[in-house]
């Protein structure tokens, strides 16, 4: 019996002890991803302090680049100059040529509509003999 004892003595002791190491290794990757965790931290602190440091050297010279594009005057009449600019760069068509051809494109959509319509009845008049 004393034996038997022993025995379940020693068990506990093994459990004991394999669940306090369990628990101590536990507690070892608690402090490592604490340890990880503050290197992080540390490098995102670092990183964004250098992003805002960049940032105040390039924030002038945005400034007066903004400042350029928002003093030219923008106008109705200077944005259609652009567009035909624009237009005839890539077509090779000047701006009245582009509008001769819509005045054109109108009235053919204008007589392509008359033909859909069903067209008048006629009517045959009665011939009359005059002979």
């Amino acid at each position: 019996m004393s034996k038997l004892l022993n025995q379940a003595q020693t068990i506990l002791t093994v459990a004991k002890d394999t669940a306090k190491t369990s628990i101590t290794a536990g507690f070892g990757v608690y402090g490592t991803i604490l340890d990880e965790a503050s290197k992080s931290s540390d490098k995102a602190t670092q990183l964004f302090e250098s992003l805002v440091e960049r940032g105040t050297q390039v924030e002038p010279k945005l400034k007066e680049k903004t400042s350029a594009i928002f003093a030219k005057k923008i106008t109705l009449e200077s944005i259609e100059t652009k567009a035909q600019s624009i237009t005839s760069r890539f077509t090779g068509v000047q701006g009245s040529k582009l509008s001769e051809l819509e005045s054109k494109i109108d009235l053919l959509t204008t007589m392509v509509s008359e033909l859909k319509t069903a067209p008048k009845k006629i009517t045959k008049v009665p011939a009359t003999a005059e002979a």
